[in-house]
């Protein structure tokens, strides 16, 4: 009985309390003013960057796709101007955006930028699957809107954006361009990353530093993925890495290939140049029919009829490591609409660093004997040696991270 006598009175006093005419307003003012101060506010920080803002946007799930440098000018009439550094550097796209109340301030990037929706387009332009690709964000909530940082967050996906002043007289132009001078600088097939004295096997996916680190005990290794966008000094970590116990936020570009941490504790990212043979044995290479001699031309023009002849539609073909077997490996669309894939393997002997002796090995997994044997794929592999083993000379466009690699 007195626990009730105790809520009537209190709901008593909030009744006298709210019919008081003479009580204070304890907000100052109304919500739809606070919300339109809240507005007004953050428009005046997007707006006030003189010479715009370098946004490190990291789409969808970061440790997918890594993060990416856009430059974004915004204006007080609703325009923008974006570029980025997978464009050209001299290009710059217009739109529009808005900021608005919707559970929070919101920036929304509301018109069709294609240097900028090109991380949220689901028909997945760049990278991802179509209906996804990158799974990246146009509408945002502010976080934080200072003159020194703007963080923002998907209101879809997550995204993650963070966006600095350009300094004043900094050229977009020379600004992304020092960000792919770094980028083309830092890039390797391999790694190797050093930490208290220790050495452990490091490659890039994407954006993403993934580091192997050998369990005891286990056949399975562990492999830790750190995402990090490229700056003009190196490279930057979405989130500290932690390796060993000691957690760095990035690395400094060098001209020596061995790029130190950003917080000088010890801790380094080492260039690995691989010899060409391993680079051809352990990697995956797109056939090209196009830049094939006349004997290889020749020899998948047969392959094409043998394709043709069962109504299939090659997909890909490729020569090199796959499913933990060195040789060639192709997936074709048949007739029924159903993709078959497999591949034929190939003996291989290493000569030297640039040099590579291999010879079909008469054996395939999953589809390919029986492409083999039905649709002239034994010509596919005339070129790089059938009945009989061929020697080639490796070259390749760049050592460090070569796009095309030719044999000889």
């Amino acid at each position: 009985m007195k626990k009730i006598l105790y809520l009537v009175l209190a709901a008593a006093a909030l009744v006298f309390t709210a019919c008081d005419n003479e009580q204070e307003d304890i907000f100052g003012e109304s919500s739809a003013n606070r919300v339109d101060a809240a507005i007004l506010s953050n428009q005046e920080v997007l707006c006030g960057a003189e010479n715009g803002w370098v946004m490190r946007y990291f789409p969808g799930d970061p440790s997918k796709w890594g993060g990416y440098n856009m430059l974004i000018k915004f204006e007080k009439d609703g325009s923008l101007a974006v570029s980025n550094e997978l464009a050209a550097s001299d290009t710059i796209v217009y739109s529009s955006y808005s900021v608005k109340q919707s559970g929070g301030v919101m920036l929304s990037f509301d018109t069709y930028n294609i240097l900028f929706h090109v991380f949220s387009d689901p028909s997945a332009p760049l990278l991802g699957q179509e209906g996804t690709g990158m799974e990246g964000d146009y509408d945002f909530s502010i976080l934080q809107a200072t003159a020194d940082k703007i963080i923002l967050k998907g209101r879809s996906q997550g995204t993650y954006a963070e966006l600095t002043p350009l300094p004043a007289g900094q050229s977009w132009e020379d600004y992304l361009e020092g960000i792919k001078a770094v980028h083309k600088s830092m890039e390797s097939l391999s790694y190797t990353f050093a930490v208290n004295g220790k050495e452990y096997r490091a490659k890039t996916s994407n954006r993403c530093l993934q580091v192997t680190i050998p369990v005891e005990g286990s056949a399975v290794d562990e492999v830790k993925t750190f995402p990090f966008v490229y700056t003009d000094k190196g490279i930057s970590f979405y989130s500290p890495a932690t390796v060993d116990g000691v957690s760095i936020n990035g690395f400094n570009n060098s001209d020596n290939l061995i790029f130190s941490d950003v917080d000088d504790k010890g801790v380094e990212l080492r260039v690995n140049i691989l010899p060409l043979n391993r680079i051809f044995t352990e990697y995956m290479w797109f056939c090209s029919y196009d830049k094939m001699g006349k004997y290889g031309q020749k020899s998948w023009m047969y392959f094409g009829q043998g394709l043709e002849k069962i109504g299939d539609n090659l997909y890909y073909a490729f020569m090199g490591f796959y499913k933990n077997r060195f040789g060639f490996h192709f997936a074709s669309h048949a007739a029924d609409g159903i993709m078959y894939a497999g591949g034929l393997n190939f003996e291989y002997t290493l000569i030297g660093e640039n040099k590579v002796k291999m010879k079909f090995a008469r054996s395939g997994y999953e589809s390919g004997v029986w492409y083999h044997e039905n649709a002239k794929m034994d010509y596919a592999l005339l070129p790089f040696g059938y009945q009989d083993a061929k020697t080639f000379t490796i070259s390749v466009d760049n050592q460090k991270l070569p796009r095309e690699l030719i044999l000889t």
